[in-house]
């Protein structure tokens, strides 16, 4: 797990803990909460917590049992659903912006992606 690594899970919406978890996940493929703590240097009062509202967000499985294990997404899948979810934000962005600027030239995901690769 690289700090670069941390950063741009960071960039892409998860907080420390949860890109600490992320990728210590992506290497333990499941894991038990004591060993994602201690392997991802999270506090462990912090970690049932967190793996739950990584669950939520849909970062994590759970697999009830005794002892509970925890495995991440996989990379394609998570990859895939932030990028979906950033292009539904990005639309919904434009067109909102459309509906309040008089005149506008009709702002798109589409245009906004190919004024982006311009610069």
């Amino acid at each position: 797990m690289t700090l670069k690594l941390i950063e741009n899970l960071q960039k892409l919406g998860f907080t420390g803990n949860e890109a600490k978890i992320y990728a210590s996940l992506v290497c333990m493929k499941q894991a038990k909460a004591s060993e994602i703590a201690e392997n991802a240097g999270v506090p462990r009062p912090k970690i049932y917590g967190t793996l739950r509202g990584m669950e939520k967000k849909g970062y994590v499985r759970i697999i009830e049992g005794e002892p509970t294990l925890f495995c991440c997404v996989q990379p394609e899948e998570l990859i895939l659903r932030l990028r979906m979810d950033f292009m539904f934000f990005l639309s919904e962005t434009a067109s909102e912006l459309n509906s309040i600027t008089p005149g506008s030239n009709s702002l798109t995901s589409e245009s906004f992606y190919r004024e982006k690769l311009r610069a």
